[in-house]
């Protein structure tokens, strides 16, 4: 039987996490050749194993797994997180699974372990000889772990490594963008556990992968074939656009997903997406534009646009007070009803506000963050970008928030006609 390379990509985890990684790797050695992990050594819990430590320093997640491609030395290569915890028998598992089906990738069900200390178990499907299909779930990350991953090695030699312009979301993306060339094959018997961490998630990456994934694929073949393409292609178009939008609302890309709306409206006029359409606007902020969307003109009966011209206004005015607030002082007493708030509203306006109220208390990063995810909500409010570059310069970060705008603004990227 043959022996696995294992790559252990760095994350942001203290070491008790780790150790228990590593506790996980001792269970199942017989079948493990060599151990690399992509951080210092100084990171790595004490243990008897031999561990080859590449020493770099990056959040790069696409770069730490191809660096520690080149280093691997066996056919297969199981990656996994320093948050991902082995059961006993899981290798052995992976290696049965792979020599029986010759897959190119094998992954196992998970579970992920909370902060609260609760279990959420994820059962995967097989989808070996149809991994088509994951297209079609416009999510493919609710349908396959991220980590616990064995890769046949050979594969990379057709399909590239990973796109190291994806820091996050690469393994997602790599599947994304080679499925045609790729077996899939689920260890049914397996599970890993991987610990919850409070790393940031940037779901821009979701939303290009996604975006670069509908231009790649046939629409009518692939990503949609059970829509009535030939009974009526207008609304199957329509319907398409729509289902796109969605999924990027989800990912908080409320640009792009406003994008897709209106072409579906274009298309085919309906309450159902003109309402996405709304909420859109509604949560980039933009009040005004998503007013001018509530008459009867667009079908809209007076039930719904009373009810709908009440929850802007109220939202916009709850900005706008919060925002008089904080010039006059009272940036501590928002940020102790910050829970209160989000409640009412949790559009873009108010993360920027909650960046601009960590800037006060001088917490730079915690600001970093609020204000990136505003951006993410709405990239063309200029006093948003405003607030994002100058936090970013004083961090060291231009660099992510210039290529965050790319991501998320691709002039090249042309809608499906």
């Amino acid at each position: 039987m043959e022996k696995v390379s294992v790559c252990i990509i760095k994350t942001d985890l203290e070491n008790k996490e780790f150790e228990n990684t590593i506790n996980s790797l001792e269970e199942n050695l017989e079948f493990i050749d060599e151990i690399i992990y992509t951080g210092s050594e100084e990171e790595i819990p004490e243990t008897d194993l031999k561990i080859k430590s590449l020493k770099i320093q990056s959040e790069n997640k696409a770069l730490l797994r191809n660096k520690a491609i080149e280093n691997a030395k066996n056919e297969l290569i199981l990656f996994i997180s320093n948050a991902t915890e082995l059961e006993d028998s899981t290798v052995e598992e992976f290696i049965e699974t792979y020599e029986e089906s010759n897959a190119d990738i094998v992954y196992p069900h998970e579970v992920i372990k909370t902060f609260e200390d609760e279990e959420i178990i994820r059962n995967f499907s097989d989808w070996f000889n149809k991994e088509n299909s994951l297209l079609q779930s416009l999510a493919i990350e609710n349908h396959l772990p991220e980590f616990g991953i064995l890769f046949k090695k050979e594969i990379f030699n057709k399909t590239g490594k990973f796109n190291e312009n994806f820091e996050d979301f690469e393994f997602y993306d790599f599947i994304y963008k080679n499925i045609n060339n790729l077996k899939l094959k689920l260890s049914d018997i397996s599970f890993i556990t991987e610990i919850e961490t409070d790393r940031f998630v940037d779901t821009s990456f979701n939303s290009k992968s996604l975006r670069d994934m509908v231009q790649k694929y046939d629409w009518k073949t692939e990503i949609f074939p059970s829509l009535n393409w030939e009974g009526n292609e207008k609304l199957a178009f329509a319907t398409a656009y729509s289902l796109i939008g969605k999924q990027l609302e989800k990912y908080h890309d409320y640009f792009n997903a406003s994008e897709y709306y209106r072409k579906a409206l274009l298309i085919f006029h309906n309450q159902h997406t003109l309402l996405n359409l709304i909420n859109t606007y509604y949560n980039m902020g933009f009040f005004e534009k998503a007013l001018e969307l509530v008459n009867q003109e667009q079908g809209l009966d007076e039930k719904s646009i009373e009810t709908l011209t009440e929850k802007i206004n109220q939202s916009k005015s709850l900005v706008e007070n919060i925002e008089k607030a904080i010039e006059e002082g009272y940036a501590g007493e928002i940020l102790s009803s910050a829970g209160e708030i989000v409640e009412i509203y949790q559009g873009a306006p108010i993360y920027n506000i909650l960046g601009v109220i960590y800037l006060l208390k001088n917490e730079i990063n915690t600001a970093y963050k609020f204000l990136y995810k505003a951006v993410i909500m709405n990239p063309l409010d200029e006093d948003i970008l405003r607030n994002l570059v100058d936090v970013s310069k004083q961090i060291g970060k231009e660099k992510k928030v210039e290529s965050l705008i790319i991501r998320i603004i691709d002039k090249k990227e042309t809608l499906v006609s």
